[in-house]
């Protein structure tokens, strides 16, 4: 099952759940990183931003981050 973010908040199916975790919800952090691969945090995140929505992202995102997220989208 694809997680895909939508403007609006999603509810998030249990499989979505269970396969977006790693380690079994157990996180770990050393010298400010945490220990997932590049594929477990992206579907972390995904999964995070499905749940509030890329509006809602934006908007508690400071303005900074806004800034620099249109200089990317403008290239």
């Amino acid at each position: 099952m694809k997680t895909i973010p939508k403007a609006e908040s999603q509810k998030i199916p249990f499989q979505v759940f269970e396969n977006s975790i790693p380690n079994e919800g157990k996180w770990e952090w050393i010298d400010g990183e945490l220990l997932f691969s590049d594929e477990e945090m992206r579907k972390v995140i995904l999964m995070l931003v499905s749940q509030i929505g890329l509006k809602k992202m934006i908007e508690i995102f400071p303005h900074e981050s806004r800034d620099e997220l249109e200089r990317l989208f403008k290239g």
